[in-house]
């Protein structure tokens, strides 16, 4: 009798048990949900663009011009161009990346990526984090390869080279970042940083982001005082209901753009709309501009208002800010580390503004259209001396202040 009673009380735990686990068995090992993550990630941005493509060339002109295969054609190229491949129109050079794109394709990966870990099964070590991440970045440049491929013609031509390399660097950091994040494993990593670098990293992306945030001011400044030009300027076009669509979308496509020629002009050196410009706190020197309205936010030529000179403090204070935001988080005592330990940060923040910088800008034609952007050597000489000197400062001001 007793064994009989036993008996369920014995079983009923074992089916429970087997029933808990047939859920984790249920799930596909990471290196095929990292596969999945890849495929998922380039055909949701992909289709996006094509999708945005046929809808504005059916509202341009009803499909009166072309087919739909050259509206698709056009939503590929933009995809690529968002990795960073320079496009070629007849012997044009287009070559400004629109970050704005840039910066969801990569939110599309490192959303795919950790969806491809929370839905597959557990993993503890770091070796199958980065196979699945070399799954996921294999698969994401093929398509980008089979892709550019495709859509090369004579007329139209993506550069394959930017292509691979943009799709590898995309993919490669924020797929893996993604897949990390999944699993837990990006917050180990963290902790095998020491910290003084930490402390460095921590300055520097707040230098930078402060940088970016004061530029995001100056140029929405620009455009409420430039808002009339802007808007003779797309009533002169007289646009129709798809060109205004597409107008819009380029704006929104190029706005980062926008403000890290923001950021140059804040660091002296300024920026360059054309061959031969120069726009900086010191000097507006621009003639004929395309009729774009982000351009309606530039000043006009010749000399700057005095106060202008005032904005190259601007880089000083946001590298002492980060600075002091790193020491409060990772602070020390001694003068010397704090010295050190500001002076890295700011320069960090230079460093990670001027490869910023850099990518904001291209050609986008030739002749005077061939020249847009920021010089990166000058950018780079300013930012150091600037966000350099301001993190070095506050380093030794904090440490004293918290010795106190």
């Amino acid at each position: 009798m007793t064994d009989l009673l036993s008996r369920p009380n014995a079983a009923g735990p074992g089916r429970g048990s087997a029933k808990g686990s047939s859920g984790a068995a249920e799930r596909r090992p990471l290196n095929v949900t990292a596969a999945l993550a890849a495929l998922g990630a380039a055909a949701t941005t992909l289709l996006t663009c094509m999708g945005l493509a046929v809808i504005g060339w059916f509202l341009a002109d009803a499909g009166a011009h072309g087919q739909t295969t050259d509206a698709l054609r056009v939503g590929a190229d933009a995809w690529l161009v968002g990795h960073g491949a320079h496009l070629t129109l007849s012997g044009v050079p287009l070559g400004i990346v629109p970050l704005t794109l840039t910066g969801l394709i990569a939110m599309v990966l490192f959303r795919s990526g950790r969806w491809a870990a929370a839905t597959s099964q557990p993993v503890e070590d770091d070796r199958s984090v980065l196979l699945a991440a070399t799954v996921l970045t294999g698969i994401y440049v093929v398509i980008a390869v089979v892709t550019c491929t495709l859509v090369a013609q004579d007329s139209a031509s993506p550069s394959l080279g930017r292509a691979i390399v943009g799709a590898l660097l995309l993919s490669g950091v924020a797929g893996t970042l993604g897949l990390a994040a999944g699993t837990g494993r990006l917050r180990a990593w963290g902790d095998l940083v020491p910290g003084w670098v930490r402390s460095v990293a921590y300055g520097a992306c707040v230098g930078f982001a402060l940088l970016v945030a004061a530029s995001a001011v100056l140029v929405v400044a620009a455009l409420a005082t430039g808002l009339n030009e802007a808007a003779s300027v797309m009533t002169g076009l007289r646009l129709g209901a798809g060109d205004h669509l597409m107008y819009a979308l380029a704006t929104i496509a190029v706005a980062p753009n926008a403000v890290l020629f923001g950021s140059a002009y804040l660091l002296g050196p300024g920026f360059a709309v054309g061959t031969g410009t120069v726009v900086s706190p010191t000097l507006v020197a621009l003639g004929p501009v395309p009729a774009f309205p982000l351009l309606a936010a530039l000043p006009g030529d010749g000399p700057t208002p005095g106060w202008a000179v005032c904005l190259l403090a601007v880089p000083v204070l946001v590298g002492a800010a980060g600075a002091v935001l790193a020491q409060h988080n990772y602070g020390v005592t001694a003068y010397d580390s704090a010295a050190l330990r500001g002076f890295a940060s700011g320069f960090g923040a230079a460093l990670v503004t001027t490869v910023a910088i850099a990518l904001a800008g291209g050609p986008m034609g030739t002749g005077r259209m061939a020249d847009i952007g920021a010089s990166a050597s000058e950018v780079f000489v300013a930012a150091v001396m600037a966000m350099s000197l301001g993190g070095l400062v506050a380093g030794v001001v904090t440490a004293w202040w918290q010795r106190r």
